[in-house]
Formats: C-alpha cells, structure tokens, sequence
C-alpha cells in the first residue's frame, strides 16, 4: 500500500510536471522582448490603464491565447506589458491584437477589452488600442490618449511633468472608426434613418450622451430594439 501511494505521488508530480512544462513552452514564445526606455520618476498622474498589475486573457497575431497571465496597459506608450514568474517585466514577442484586463474599481470587478487592427484613423496606427464598449450591430469604442506635459510653476525651478488625458469615442464597422462626438449631429451620421426613434428614445428615458453608460444604452437600443 506504501509503495502504491508513493508510486501515485510521483504520477502525480510528474503530471504536473509536465502541465507546467507544456505552460512555460506554450509562453515562451511570447517572452523575451524587453521594454523600450521609459522614465514614470516624478510624474503625475498615471501612464496605465489600471496601476495595479491584472489578471488578463490575451490574443495574439499568431493564433495563440494565454490565460491568467499579469498585464498592466501603459496608455502612454499604447502597450501592453507583462509580468513573468521572476517578477521581470517584458513586452510580446509576438503582437497582442486583443486583451481582456479584469480589475477591481471602488470594490467593485470589472472587466474591460481592448482590440486593435483598426484602419489607421488620424494620427493612429493599425497597432494602436481601442476599448470595446459595445459589441452590438453597430460597434462602440473608446480611446483614451494619455501624452506628458512639462511646466514650470510661478517662481520655481523645476519643472512638473503631468499626464494629460484625452478621451474620445468611435462608432466602427468592418473595422473602419469614425469618430462620435456625443451629440446629435453624430447620432444622425452613426444611425441614418434609426436617429429619429433613437432621439426619442434618448429624450424619454433622458439620457445624457456625454455619460459613457447612457451612450452605451443608446447603441444597445439600436442593436435590440430598432435592428433586429
């Protein structure tokens, strides 16, 4: 019976064994791309989506997925990052074309997806992120551009760098953005002949388009209800 549970124990050690093996073979092909030169010393406010580092599901160019695995997205630089089992933070070998990021805001969980391979779009590349809001008939997103600012305070010599943000939401379809600037003039463009009932709709239920959560309601409206 010893020699039983001892043989099961070593089954057991070498299964996992191997499980971690297959893992650290199916990563390793994303690691070992170090990070470009960055300086977040005395900065104010933050370069990341979320500061803390967080649970994340990636996609990448080649097929692959990876679960569970650490990433924090640097908006400033418009990078996703990560955190291998040494603590070392790295960048992807190979091109992460979507991400899911769970965290935590005021105790509540969140989760939030990122995609790019957009038609380039003022300015933006096909690698640049954007934040799907709504995945419906007619798609929602949003881009929140983070770049640093350096001033000089009244009789100071130093000189402060802060991080300023700059948010905009997009309507797409076959992957093409078009900008919406939350007003009526953009619910006309975005929805054609369904603007109409959808302004009404937005007057009833007064909602304000300039809240991320209404303007939400509004797409999903149109996907539900006027675009069956």
């Amino acid at each position: 019976m010893k020699q039983f549970i001892t043989t099961l124990a070593l089954l057991t050690f070498l299964s996992t064994s191997f499980v971690n093996a297959q893992e650290f073979f199916r990563l390793k092909e994303s690691i070992g791309m170090p990070l470009r030169s960055r300086n977040y010393v005395n900065l104010k406010g933050s370069p990341y989506f979320v500061n803390d580092w967080s649970k994340g599901v990636i996609k990448q160019s080649n097929g692959q997925s990876i679960k569970d695995i650490e990433v924090k997205y640097d908006q400033l630089q418009d990078e996703l990052i990560f955190k291998d089992v040494n603590g070392q933070e790295l960048g992807f070998a190979v091109p992460v074309i979507e991400f899911k990021i769970d965290y935590v805001v005021n105790g509540l969980a969140k989760s939030s997806l990122f995609r790019n391979g957009f038609e380039p779009f003022r300015g933006s590349t096909e690698l640049s992120y954007y934040e799907v809001l709504y995945n419906g008939q007619l798609k929602l997103a949003k881009k929140n551009a983070k770049r640093v600012e350096e001033y000089r305070e009244y009789n100071s010599a130093t000189i402060t760098k802060s991080i300023i943000e700059r948010t905009k939401y997009y309507y797409y379809t076959a992957n093409k953005l078009f900008e919406f600037n939350a007003d009526n003039k953009s619910i006309m463009a975005a929805f054609g002949e369904s603007a109409t009932p959808l302004l009404e709709y937005i007057k009833e239920n007064k909602l304000n388009l300039k809240k991320e959560e209404d303007l939400i309601k509004v797409f999903s409206f149109y996907s539900t209800q006027l675009h069956q």
